[in-house]
């Protein structure tokens, strides 16, 4: 990725962002060394500094990225017609999502699952940022009446037990990732040192790196190259194997932008995927804008579905974001929203669905696959395309 001009910090991001960099120097001073997936973890959840946790914008045109629910409502009504199944299938039951933005997807899938008089008993959301927990609840308390916004209540740690459906929309990208690079043919765990001036990476010997990037080599049938970078996320086994120990019954729904473990590691890809954003700029440093910056890798879905079925949820389906919504039937909803708006608000909104489904938006960069537990019909939402075989 070449390399970019990044917009300024203002004096607060600043502080905050001198305040971590000397606080990760003062541990790495202390240890020798960090991990890439440690530092990646502080950097982003380290507690009143960290970039989920630091009360900075994250969403929106003031913010540094923009999901699938703040662009249009579609997505929500695509996930409500799938929820609404799920309810069919084992009865009114709950809805858990994980890092409600700001949210919007909330407020629209409840809407849309009043109008189909199909409300959850509860909407569960499980946020690590009080500053965005305050920020949902506002949006939500705005835009619904006061007894569907009685079922919405906040967690901070999963239930014991869970019916319904379990959503996650790009929360698997946050999550912190092992990086590793291949040295005289072997691979090497990336650790973070610290200079006077700033961090650098440097590789360094580990047996358990060498043990699962050999397991990735023969998943994918070709040793890597010398030079060869990329990562790895070792908390997606962990996480499944809690969230599958709450679930009784129902679904989870998972889109996240990643792909296949061919795929993710293919030879176009000699750095991986690691990449960052400030106020919707792409670049590559991830300590640029140490904790006021977002720092996110795709996910690798094979080993998503590894995880999760072996923790004991059985694999749905795996398709493109725009089959999917496909499926839910998307573009019925579109053609009635058309009905009640005028020519200029036809074009618009036609232009948010174009951004959601068109292949070269999100429509096939952006990827759902969906587990169940305790459910015979098939889940609607991978009726068109099922690209499991991939996985």
């Amino acid at each position: 990725m070449a390399e970019v001009e990044l917009p300024p910090l203002t004096p607060q991001q600043k502080e905050v962002s001198d305040l971590f960099v000397d606080r990760i120097r003062v541990a790495i001073k202390r240890d020798g060394g960090m991990s890439f997936s440690e530092y990646m973890q502080r950097s982003l959840y380290e507690p009143g500094l960290g970039y989920y946790v630091n009360g900075f914008s994250k969403l929106g045109k003031n913010g540094d990225f923009i999901t699938a629910p703040e662009i249009s409502e579609h997505f929500a009504v695509c996930l409500a017609n799938q929820c609404t199944q799920v309810f069919d299938a084992i009865g009114k039951a709950d809805i858990l999502e994980f890092g409600g933005g700001s949210g919007r997807l909330a407020a629209d899938l409840l809407k849309t699952l009043l109008q189909k008089n199909s409300l959850p008993l509860s909407y569960q959301i499980l946020e690590v940022s009080p500053e965005l927990q305050q920020e949902q609840r506002q949006l939500i308390e705005c835009e619904l009446p006061a007894d569907v916004c009685s079922k919405v209540v906040w967690l901070n740690r999963l239930p014991e037990k869970f019916n319904g459906v379990v959503l996650a929309n790009e929360v698997l990208d946050a999550f912190a990732v092992e990086r590793f690079r291949i040295v005289d043919g072997q691979p090497e765990r990336i650790m973070v040192g610290a200079s006077d001036n700033s961090f650098y990476s440097y590789p360094a010997a580990d047996d358990q790196i060498k043990e699962t990037v050999s397991a990735i080599e023969r998943d994918c049938d070709r040793a890597f190259a010398e030079g060869y970078e990329s990562e790895y996320c070792a908390l997606v086994a962990p996480w499944w194997q809690s969230l599958a120990r709450c679930i009784e019954s129902g679904a989870v729904i998972i889109c996240d932008y990643g792909s296949d473990r061919r795929q993710y590691y293919a030879p176009n890809k000699p750095t991986g995927t690691l990449r960052c954003f400030f106020r919707h700029t792409l670049h590559s440093d991830p300590f640029a804008r140490a904790a006021v910056q977002d720092i996110t890798a795709d996910v690798d879905f094979t080993s998503v579905a590894v995880a999760a079925t072996e923790a004991g949820l059985e694999l749905q389906g795996y398709s493109p974001l725009s089959e999917f919504m496909l499926s839910l039937d998307v573009l019925d909803h579109h053609k009635q929203k058309l009905q009640a708006l005028d020519k200029r608000e036809q074009l618009a909104a036609t232009g948010q669905l174009k951004r959601v489904i068109l292949s070269q938006e999100m429509g096939d960069r952006f990827m759902v696959i969906g587990f169940s537990k305790g459910i015979d019909a098939p889940l609607k939402g991978f009726s068109r395309a099922d690209w499991s075989r991939l996985l």
